[in-house]
């Protein structure tokens, strides 16, 4: 019993200690700029050395933007789960498209959105961070679609599939972003994300044969 109690007691500490370092690293960054702001700067700020920052953060882009594992999961089973004859088009359309609708945004929730935005439009590093992120979640759900299908190493298919959807995506996390950072009102921003990927989605569904054609 003594020993559970240690160990809560150390688990404890460590996450208040790990939500310490990012709350001052996100200060320092609203402040001047994710890519003026040091690791030991943070460290400063937090009251530790930059070793425990990086034992709690492998990278300084960890501090503003480490991958969501969860958001990955829950993208994986809903390919995997969906129902029979459903194509993975129709099960990634419902799960963003869900995603999105349930966005809500009140004065504190769009102030702190729009302190991520602008770091992100603001830094390089970020933003080549996010698209590593999103390279991950294309090659697992890849993978999931290789496998299910029986895909040979040559079949281009599942990755384009699982590149055009994460495509989608990243275009809807931009319009939300854009309007974030612009007046449009927080009941609206939802919108943005799911107007952009409705229209993703439906130009992916009727193929890309006729869209763009020259013209004159």
């Amino acid at each position: 019993m003594v020993e559970t109690a240690t160990t809560g007691g150390r688990a404890l500490r460590k996450e208040q200690t790990r939500q310490r370092i990012a709350e001052n690293a996100m200060r320092l960054f609203a402040r001047d700029g994710f890519d003026a702001v040091t690791v030991a700067e943070v460290a400063r700020a937090a009251g530790v050395t930059e070793k425990t920052v990086f034992n709690h953060f492998e990278t300084k882009e960890d501090l503003v933007y480490s991958e969501d594992t969860a958001f990955r999961t829950a993208l994986l089973e809903s390919v995997r789960a969906r129902s029979a004859r459903a194509s993975v088009l129709d099960a990634a359309e419902r799960f963003f498209l869900d995603r999105y609708r349930r966005l809500e945004f009140d004065p504190a929730v769009r102030r702190r959105a729009s302190v991520f935005a602008t770091l992100v439009v603001a830094s390089p590093a970020l933003q080549a961070r996010e698209h590593l992120i999103h390279a991950r979640y294309a090659e697992a759900l890849s993978e999931l679609i290789a496998t299910e299908q029986g895909a040979t190493p040559d079949d281009i298919r599942p990755r384009l599939t699982a590149e055009a959807l994460l495509a989608v995506h990243r275009e809807s996390i931009a319009a939300i972003r854009r309007a974030i950072l612009t007046e449009v009102p927080d009941a609206e921003l939802a919108a943005h994300a799911v107007t952009t990927a409705s229209r993703g989605f439906d130009l992916l569904a009727r193929g890309l044969r006729r869209y763009a054609a020259k013209r004159g």
